[in-house]
C-alpha cells in the first residue's frame, strides 16, 4: 500500500487506535492507467470505460477502509476495477451494472482473476431491481453486511450531470441499507468542465449534498493522485479525451489550461450520527477537514456467495 501523507482527523472517542487511517492526498498516480490495467492482467477493452476507476484509487480506499474478509459493493461498477480489486486483496465483491456491455467486460475480468488464484467471492449481475431477479436475490441477505459501498460518478448522455446526479442519488439510496452500521462508502469523481465555458464545475460539492440527502454522513474529502512528481516536475496521466479537452479549453478561453492531475474522492459513513460537526460548517478555502481514522470494527461478515 501507497504511503500515506497529509494531516489526519482526530481520531472519534472509542475507535481503536491501530489501524489504517484516511488520508487527505492518496498517492495512486505512480504509475499511468495503462501500466495499471497491465499489471492488473486486464481485459484490453477495459480502458474503453468513461469513467473507469483507476486500480490503484481503489486499491487504495480498499486498504484503508476494509479488512480481508469484508464486502465491497459498487452498484455502478462499468468494467469492473473495484471488483477485481477487491477481489485482489482478499475481500468478496459484488458488482452491479445497467449496461450488458460492462457486465460482460466485468465478469471477463473477475473470472480472469478468479483463474489467477483468488479464493474470495465474487459476482457481477446485470441491475434489475424487480423481485425474484438475480440482483434483489444476491442483495436481499446482505443488508448490514456491506462493509464499503465504493463507485464513481458515471457521466449522463451527452455531458447530462444532473441526470447522473439523480441517478447516483438512487443508487445510494436503494443500496444504503445494506451497509453494515459505521459502513464506509467512498464516491469518487473526475474533473469536469462547462461545456460552453470551460471553467471547472464544482462536482464534488454536489455530489456531497446527494449523498448527504441519501442519508449518509461526509467524513472526509480527498484528492486521489492521477500524477505523479519526479525530481520536482509533475508527469501527469490524462487520457486522450482529457488531452483534447484541455486544448479545446485553451482555445476557447485564451489561455494555457493545466492536464487533471487527480480525482477527488469523498468518504462517508452509514450512520449520520458519526458525521463530524466541522463538516457541516461551510467555509470558503476548505468545507471539510482533510482527512479521517478508520472506524470501529463490527463482526466479520460470512461470504457474499458466488
Amino acid at each position: 500500500m501507497s504511503k500515506r501523507t497529509g494531516t489526519q482527523l482526530p481520531r472519534p472517542a472509542g475507535e481503536r487506535s491501530e489501524g489504517p487511517v484516511v488520508s487527505s492526498v492518496w498517492s495512486t498516480g505512480t504509475d499511468s492507467l495503462t501500466a495499471q490495467l497491465n499489471e492488473g492482467g486486464y481485459h484490453e477493452a477495459t480502458g474503453a470505460d468513461p469513467a473507469l476507476m483507476a486500480p490503484a484509487i481503489a486499491r487504495y480506499a480498499i486498504a484503508a477502509l476494509t479488512r480481508p474478509g469484508d464486502v465491497v459493493l459498487d452498484p455502478d461498477c462499468g468494467a469492473g476495477t473495484t471488483i477485481v480489486e477487491a477481489l485482489r486483496a482478499g475481500r468478496h465483491a459484488i458488482g452491479l451494472t445497467g449496461q450488458r456491455r460492462w457486465w460482460r467486460l466485468a465478469r471477463a475480468n473477475v473470472t480472469a482473476t478468479k483463474a489467477r488464484g483468488v479464493f474470495v467471492d465474487g459476482m457481477v449481475l446485470v441491475l434489475d431491481r424487480r423481485p425474484g431477479t438475480a440482483v434483489a436475490a444476491a442483495t436481499a441477505g446482505l443488508t448490514g453486511r456491506i462493509d464499503l459501498l465504493l463507485t464513481t460518478l458515471r457521466p449522463g448522455p451527452v455531458g447530462d450531470l444532473d441526470g447522473a446526479l439523480e441517478r447516483l442519488h438512487g443508487l445510494l439510496a436503494q443500496y444504503r441499507p445494506l451497509l453494515r452500521p459505521g459502513g464506509h462508502v467512498v464516491i469518487t469523481s473526475a474533473p469536469q468542465r462547462h461545456p460552453v465555458r470551460y471553467d471547472l464545475l464544482d462536482v464534488p460539492s454536489r455530489i456531497a449534498a446527494v449523498a448527504t440527502a441519501a442519508g449518509l454522513a461526509p467524513v472526509a474529502r480527498c484528492v486521489a493522485l492521477t500524477a505523479t512528481v519526479r525530481r520536482g516536475r509533475t508527469y501527469t496521466r490524462a487520457t486522450l479525451a482529457q488531452r483534447r479537452a484541455a486544448t479545446r479549453a485553451e482555445r476557447a478561453l485564451g489561455h494555457p489550461v493545466a492536464l487533471p492531475a487527480h480525482h477527488t474522492a469523498l468518504v462517508f459513513r452509514s450512520d449520520p450520527e458519526a458525521s463530524n460537526p466541522a463538516l457541516t460548517q461551510p467555509t470558503p478555502a476548505l468545507p471539510w477537514p482533510l482527512g479521517q481514522h478508520r472506524s470501529e470494527r463490527g463482526t466479520q461478515p460470512t461470504s457474499a456467495a458466488a
